[in-house]
């Protein structure tokens, strides 16, 4: 009898010693390499300056990082993502959110086992560990001050933008709408959206937000919608590009229209196709992010909460990384910066294909 309780209790002694064995290799592991998710909003290039920050983090953190690019930029397709991520044992994701009123719930359980932070367009009702980029409202205000530049005696403009259920392009919008009607400066979004309504008068009707046309992030309806905007619309002064893709587009048309020069262009991130317009007299200014530096914030705090390290959030859980405006004064000072980093993240993209 003895014995055998001497046997039962060796056995138990065993399974208490692997699972012990196990969680302690598994916890090891996280520590080791954690798997950090990092979700965009689209397939565009602005990510490409993103993606040349993660093989840099990769090595110097010890993690891996699945970098991942929805193909439509469409709020399912992001889900998808998550879900993937989740199965797959992630340790941390990073996004930028496209629907955020809609998937905030669907993000909040996710963050009841997975922490997430938010970079460039922000759920700012998620329990989300923190929001990593540049004010969209305080970039809205300063493109709000280019327009006033470029018309100084006012005039007649159209923004085309991918969504405007995206908290970014809500911010960046409603940003240049208080600035150009004299509102107070204040850095972060207020929280009151005007209404997207045609013909809207601002600065006591000095200028005319003529319409905000949205694309849903198809690239080629942004051209066909600025293709539109410029016969609807001969007298327009101005087009403001609000997403990255979206100067491109305007580029495009303006240029098969033979209004280069003609038309004033105002955008929003760094492509190519608006650095050159900057550059050559096209384009007034571009209000530049930093999404080398999204990558780094963001990646950094999910990799030190997988182990349990300490992580610095301001209180208001706002990370901050200021916009640039980029002018013919500046453009090649910036542009040496951005076309290496544009390099070394088509690199990464190839590799990983």
């Amino acid at each position: 009898m003895k014995s055998r309780l001497l046997v039962v209790f060796m056995v138990l002694l065993l399974v208490v010693s692997v699972f012990t064995v196990s969680a302690g290799a598994q916890k090891e592991a996280v520590a080791e390499k954690p798997l950090i998710g990092f979700i965009t909003n689209g397939p565009y290039e602005f990510w490409t300056y993103s993606a040349a920050a993660v093989e840099i983090l990769k090595k110097d953190l010890n993690i891996d990082v699945e970098f991942l690019l929805p193909p439509n930029g469409l709020p399912e397709e992001q889900k998808r993502f998550i879900e993937s991520l989740v199965t797959r044992g992630v340790d941390g994701i990073g996004i930028s959110v496209t629907d955020p009123d809609n998937v905030t719930p669907f993000l909040n359980e996710i963050m009841e086992t997975v922490p997430m932070v938010m970079f460039d367009s922000d759920a700012p009702n998620s329990n989300r560990l923190a929001y990593v980029g540049m004010s969209n409202y305080a970039a809205g205000r300063m493109a709000g001050q280019a327009v006033k530049e470029v018309l100084p005696n006012g005039g007649e403009f159209m923004i085309i933008v991918g969504r405007l259920d995206a908290q970014n392009a809500i911010e960046r919008r409603q940003g240049m709408i208080d600035e150009l009607n004299g509102e107070p400066y204040v850095a972060q979004y207020p929280g009151k959206m005007t209404p997207n309504t045609p013909n809207l008068r601002l600065g006591g009707g000095k200028w005319t937000l003529l319409e905000t046309r949205t694309d849903g992030g198809d690239q080629s309806k942004a051209k066909s919608n600025s293709e539109d905007a410029i016969l609807k619309f001969p007298q327009m002064d101005l087009m403001v590009g609000m997403w990255s893709y979206s100067s491109p587009a305007i580029i495009s048309a303006v240029a098969d229209a033979g209004l280069l020069g003609k038309m004033k262009i105002i955008g929003f991130d760094m492509e190519n196709e608006l650095l050159q317009a900057v550059k050559d007299g096209h384009a007034y200014a571009a209000l530049g992010q930093d999404p080398f530096t999204y990558a780094v914030r963001t990646i950094e705090i999910l990799a030190k909460k997988a182990r349990g390290e300490a992580v610095s959030i301001p209180a208001d859980k706002l990370i901050d990384v200021p916009a640039l405006k980029i002018t013919a004064q500046n453009i090649d000072e910036v542009w040496g910066k951005y076309k290496a980093q544009l390099s070394d993240g088509n690199k990464y993209l190839e590799a990983t294909k």
